[in-house]
């Protein structure tokens, strides 16, 4: 008896080591592939288009400049500044559902209900991709959350909204999205209704922007100017305020205005925009006849931006003109020649080959060329203007100022016959000087 229970409990003991051994090897096999699937989902993707755009060179990673309709009156406009657009934690439900129960307690006929909040854009590929702001763009005018704590709020709790801050959150939701029509219509409904409210003064501010927007920019340069008064530096919006006035004055030409708001905004160290100032006083320094404090204002926003941006080349197109003014033709084609790797790099990774970068490119060769001639170095000048001509073959100021090189060089023939292309090509200048070196 004895040795049959000795039996069956050494049967029992093996039956329980085998159970024990298959369990271990399910568990191991299962953490195997747990890690295997773990290292998949956290290895970085490797797409085409991820490994293409490491091989984007020199300006084009990452930043640009936003070239607004100004950029055919003054310089490029490097950055206009608007508030970050902030996160949502309601449904958009919730905030349509307000807007309806506003609507039917007031005259709100043109509220557009269904856009009330701004969606989310698709990033575009190529040219948006690389070229994003690189500015750092101010905080939500809009301080209140749709959020209790960690709780989401209830429908009820939406009636509690103010009418004024939907109206701020629509308005901006339009601004950032540069619908400055809709967005200057909420703006108005702020202070038409609210007068005594704390979004009455913003809206002032943010009208003057959208009216910017819209060109009417002495309307803009009203507004803001109540904003400051009405604010007296008393909120954080106080330095925003002064460098939205200084780029409406900058767009008005109003250069010795625009020049003390941009000082007023260095006063401020932490401003988030506080490069772009030293940018646009560098050009009122220059249009007004002060070409070494634009030249220093110029270097100063190069010091600050780290020539990472597109915004650098044309700081350093502008730089190069107002050395050549300080007769720094040899420190002016220094400057140049970085332009022009810089513009030629957003060129070529551009969507579409952007025609502005194009243009600036041409420009940057003339103006090299022109500084070259300054220092009588005719063969460097006649070959940036050959550039040009390659890029450009019907640019009548490329043919005339190749001539005059070429007559500088001492070939007359060369010269001459160029000039004539000129002339062909619509330049009257061109025939002035044949008059005068052709005879």
């Amino acid at each position: 008896m004895k040795l049959t229970f000795n039996f069956f409990l050494f049967i029992g003991i093996l039956f329980c080591v085998n159970q024990n051994i298959k369990a271990q090897d399910n568990f191991t096999r299962f953490n195997n592939r747990l890690n295997e699937a773990m290292q998949k989902k956290t290895q970085p993707p490797s797409s085409e288009k991820l490994k293409k755009n490491k091989n984007i060179g020199g300006v084009s990673r990452g930043y640009t400049v936003d070239y607004s309709p100004a950029f055919l009156e003054n310089p490029s406009t490097p950055f206009d500044t608007i508030p970050r657009r902030r996160q949502y934690n309601c449904k958009l439900q919730i905030l349509e559902d307000s807007l309806i129960k506003i609507s039917n307690s007031s005259d709100t006929s043109k509220l557009v209900i269904t856009d009330s909040i701004p969606k989310k854009k698709k990033k575009k590929k190529n040219e948006d991709f690389f070229f994003m702001s690189d500015s750092t763009q101010t905080d939500s005018l809009i301080k209140q959350e749709f959020v209790k704590g960690d709780t989401m709020m209830t429908f009820s709790d939406t009636f509690q909204i103010q009418q004024q801050i939907i109206y701020m959150d629509s308005a901006y939701g339009f601004l950032i999205d540069n619908k400055f029509s809709e967005a200057l219509y909420y703006y108005n409904l702020v202070v038409e209704q609210f007068p005594e409210s704390d979004e009455y003064k913003y809206a002032l501010l943010w009208i003057g922007k959208a009216k910017a927007g819209l060109n009417d920019l002495e309307g803009a340069k009203s507004d803001i100017n109540a904003f400051i008064e009405k604010d007296s530096c008393n909120s954080k919006w106080c330095t925003e305020s002064y460098y939205q006035r200084g780029l409406v004055n900058f767009k008005l030409h109003n250069y010795l205005n625009a020049n003390e708001d941009f000082t007023r905004v260095l006063l401020d160290s932490d401003y988030v925009n506080l490069k772009y100032c030293f940018f646009y006083r560098a050009f009122c320094w220059g249009e007004t006849d002060n070409y070494i404090l634009a030249v220093q204002d110029y270097t100063k926003f190069l010091n600050l931006d780290k020539f990472k941006s597109v915004s650098s080349a044309e700081a350093l197109y502008y730089r190069g003109f107002y050395k050549v003014k300080l007769d720094d033709n040899r420190g002016a084609i220094s400057d140049y020649d970085l332009a022009i790797e810089m513009y030629s790099g957003a060129y070529e990774s551009s969507k579409n080959k952007n025609q502005i970068y194009f243009q600036k490119l041409i420009d940057t060769y003339i103006t090299r060329g022109l500084a070259y001639a300054e220092i009588k170095k005719w063969d460097d000048a006649i070959g940036n203007y050959n550039t040009v001509i390659k890029m450009k073959p019907d640019y009548a100021t490329a043919f005339h100022l190749k001539g005059l090189s070429e007559i500088g060089k001492g070939d007359l023939d060369a010269g001459c016959l160029d000039l004539s292309k000129a002339g062909e090509l619509g330049s009257t200048d061109a025939y002035n000087d044949i008059k005068i070196h052709c005879k």
